[in-house]
């Protein structure tokens, strides 16, 4: 390869392209060339770069650049479409023209998107952390579920998983784990979702010191899997699925090794890096597309942030100081969330410095939602998913100067075999086409796509391989809490306190992530929908006064969807006094088993500066309603 090594944007990208070829192509400044290549000359070298195959064929433009490329084994589907399609041809020797002609602004653009070193990057260290961190992920996931397991799929819990499972396996039969896939459907009673879970934690620590990563990523995700379906509507949130796709995916990033450490010499999977990259596009770019596809005005007028902070499931007590910020701030910082995610996502995809300006930006918002919201471990995971942003190269930088002097990255040249990369490439298409499919059906309901494409998604589905994204679709601008009471004689009423979610008004919201406390969480959307229950009852008061006894009659006739079943169940659960499901609640008891319970409807809200300093308490309440007028455990019906 001839170039002018006195211009400073070729010197550049010859850097990038010996990085490419190693040591396949001789790169030769024409100066130093001579008459060697006759009848080429100086001028020739200066219009643009020539390479010399070993059967002195001469290229020139892009077709030198392509050509190299593909006699060093790197990119040869370039060459190919160099050669058979003359519109990709034409097109790129006009874009190489455009730059040779314009080489000091192209040496300043590509300064500033790339920086002054153009070497191909690698991603060995960011691998080794990404695994690291993904097995932190899954120990807190399996962790977190487990602690509270018993009071909310065990035996004598909310929603028994040995219940369900024996039912999903008398009405499929053989093809019950293809619908409701899970190891348990093969262990013996709820002792096995223990072992799912004590395996869980056993893994998450192997793959973490290194052991067989690609076989225990397996494991992981069919254990976690397994965790999913035994949750039932406890372990249905976005987080949940994510971390299944992200595993997923991690199974094929892994080396293949039995001990794995950052200077292991196993190639890295291009496609595979492609593939999670994608799935923090996914996650972020239609987080904000949901947004504005709901049609919210909240989104629109830039209002949602002023209701978010005081309306978010679990509120933290740095959300209280955020909700009382001016509103001036919270229109600035919801303009700037949709510029995160809107904008930021197509960095992901672009030259090294825009990856990183990608990768600060989604990082620095995650760790803002975290200090001020419970979001479990989902900031966590979508921080590990950035990290495949970042080359080693950057990351050697960050870490600490006597750490980084100790451990000298393994540069790895060596590549993966034809069977491999085609294997790769073909996952590659079949996820992008697959996930690009399944958003188009979300998005567009008239749209339909092949019938294979469809068939596969349907088969695929319960395995959380390929999954759409978008949280808080709809800001919910008010924050109504169900209030459970108890009483032994119907006059005295005490009531139950939770321990996360929103009660006591004095109490102080709390931090409790990377933990979810499922329960909690649920009694926050089961509110929101016994809000529509109570403006279904008001239309009735306005309108003819009932008692209570006839109140309660109707509720009966209320249809219950099947999410909020557990609500009913729960309930029963209290008057059993079972204390696997009590040790849910604060201070793991409520006394003696009531004799009655009653549910209120309130609307609470964050109390402002003044009444806070005056009364001490965090929160206000108003609007009560009630749900359930006084009932006995004989009165009680499961929808």
């Amino acid at each position: 390869m001839i170039y002018d090594g006195d211009c400073r944007f070729c010197t550049l990208w010859i850097q990038r392209w010996k990085s490419l070829t190693r040591d396949k192509v001789k790169y030769i400044p024409y100066k130093n060339a001579g008459s060697e290549f006759h009848p080429l000359t100086s001028e020739d070298f200066e219009k643009s770069v020539h390479y010399i195959t070993t059967k002195k064929e001469v290229f020139s433009g892009a077709g030198a650049v392509f050509k190299s490329l593909a006699d060093a084994s790197v990119y040869q589907f370039l060459f190919r479409l160099y050669n058979r399609m003359s519109i990709f041809k034409n097109c790129t020797e006009i874009g190489y023209r455009f730059i040779a002609n314009n080489r000091r602004i192209s040496s300043f653009m590509t300064y500033i998107f790339w920086g002054k070193n153009l070497e191909k990057p690698t991603y060995h260290l960011s691998r080794w952390i990404f695994l690291k961190l993904i097995a932190i992920v899954y120990f807190i996931a399996f962790l977190s579920f487990w602690i509270q397991a018993d009071g909310l799929v065990g035996q004598n819990g909310i929603l028994p998983a040995n219940d369900f499972f024996q039912s999903v396996a008398h009405q499929l039969g053989s093809s019950a784990f293809f619908n409701v896939p899970s190891l348990q459907l093969f262990l013996p009673g709820y002792s096995g979702l223990g072992l799912i879970c004590g395996l869980g934690l056993v893994f998450s620590l192997t793959l973490f010191i290194g052991m067989m990563p690609r076989i225990f990523l397996i494991f992981l995700w069919l254990l976690y899997l397994s965790v999913v379906a035994a949750g039932q509507r406890f372990l249905s949130f976005q987080w949940d699925i994510l971390l299944l796709e992200c595993g997923f995916l991690s199974i094929f990033f892994s080396p293949g090794v039995w001990f794995y450490h950052f200077k292991t010499p196993v190639p890295i999977s291009g496609g595979m890096l492609f593939l999670l990259r994608w799935l923090l596009f996914r996650l972020m770019f239609f987080s904000g597309v949901t947004k504005l596809a709901s049609g919210d005005s909240t989104w629109w007028d830039l209002t949602a942030l002023s209701y978010h902070y005081e309306t978010q499931p679990l509120a933290t007590w740095t959300a209280w100081y955020a909700h009382q910020l001016p509103m001036w701030v919270q229109h600035i910082s919801t303009g700037a969330m949709f510029g995160i995610e809107l904008v930021a996502p197509f960095f992901i995809f672009g030259p090294r410095r825009l990856r990183y300006a990608a990768f600060g930006s989604i990082s620095l918002f995650m760790v803002l939602i975290a200090c001020t919201g419970n979001y479990t471990y989902f900031n966590l995971l979508t921080l590990v998913l950035c990290v495949v942003l970042l080359d080693d190269k950057i990351i050697k930088k960050i870490i600490p100067f006597q750490w980084r002097n100790k451990h000298n990255l393994l540069v790895v040249h060596s590549k993966n075999s034809y069977v491999k990369k085609s294997s790769i490439f073909i996952l590659v298409c079949l996820v992008v086409i697959l996930s690009a499919s399944n958003t188009a059906m979300r998005y567009y309901p008239n749209f339909s796509p092949y019938a294979s494409i469809q068939k596969l998604l349907n088969t695929i589905r319960p395995f959380h391989i390929i999954n759409n994204y978008g949280l808080f679709s709809v800001m919910t601008v008010r924050r109504p809490e169900l209030i459970i009471e108890t009483s032994d004689d119907g006059n005295e009423w005490k009531e139950i306190e939770f321990k996360w979610k929103a009660g006591a008004l004095e109490k102080r919201p709390q931090f409790v992530q990377p933990h979810q406390p499922r329960l909690d969480w649920q009694m926050w959307f089961a509110a929101l929908f016994y809000e529509r229950v109570a403006e279904y009852f008001k239309k009735i008061y306005d309108r003819d006064p009932i008692s209570q006894e006839e109140h309660f009659s109707l509720m009966r006739q209320v249809p219950i969807s099947k999410r909020y079943r557990w609500f009913y169940l729960f309930l029963n659960r209290i008057f059993e006094g079972e204390k696997e499901v009590l040790s849910l609640l604060k201070n793991g008891k409520i006394g003696p088993a009531p004799k009655y319970l009653r549910v209120w409807l309130y609307d609470y809200h964050f109390t402002s500066i003044t009444e806070r300093s005056e009364s001490g308490n965090w929160w206000k309440r108003d609007n009560h309603r009630l749900i359930l007028p006084k009932f006995s455990k004989e009165e009680i019906w499961i929808p």
